[in-house]
């Protein structure tokens, strides 16, 4: 039986607002602006693998995006269950957080001349990354349609409501009043 799928599906692109600004930042990076000004304007470009520093609208573009990438991953280069990104991975921020550098870095290698960084992504960076999840949500991981939450998500809470984050604060005023 003749399959109707190709051999290999290319990269997914990003939308035309975040390749334009991958390629800014890559022609600052290989040729740094010599004018204050422009060095200025460079540095308040958004970093597309650092989605917090994108506006709404571009953080928008960067998640469709991911979410391509996380389809092409799952079917092109994983085969066991136990390291597949989950259904769920934009309800796992360290998962966002990873993702957005892993595809920005993949996305990179398609403009190398040479073979080595599209090698060492996938021979170190996907590993490693698909290592990661599974060691920060188990094998197990989340089941299709079956989210699970955070279980630190209550010691979170701890940490950031009530009387520990006054305690850490007068701590670190008194220290600062030594």
């Amino acid at each position: 039986m003749m399959s109707t799928r190709p051999m290999a599906v290319p990269f997914p692109a990003p939308s035309p607002a975040i390749e334009m600004t991958l390629e800014e930042l890559r022609v600052a990076a290989a040729n740094p602006p010599l004018s204050v000004a422009e060095l200025r304007r460079i540095a308040t470009l958004p970093r597309p693998w650092e989605p917090s520093s994108c506006s709404g609208e571009m953080r928008r573009l960067i998640y469709a995006w991911l979410d391509d990438v996380v389809s092409w991953i799952n079917e092109e280069h994983t085969w066991r269950t136990d390291r597949l990104i989950p259904h769920c991975w934009s309800e796992h921020p360290h998962i966002v957080h990873e993702l957005a550098t892993l595809t920005c870095v993949r996305w990179e290698a398609c403009f190398a001349v040479t073979p080595a960084s599209l090698e060492e992504w996938q021979r170190y960076t996907l590993p490693m990354f698909l290592d990661r999840i599974s060691q920060r949500i188990g094998e197990a991981g989340c089941p299709p349609g079956r989210h699970q939450p955070s279980p630190g998500g209550g010691r979170y809470q701890l940490y950031c409501d009530g009387d520990p984050p006054m305690a850490r604060r007068r701590r670190r005023n008194q220290d600062s009043e030594m």
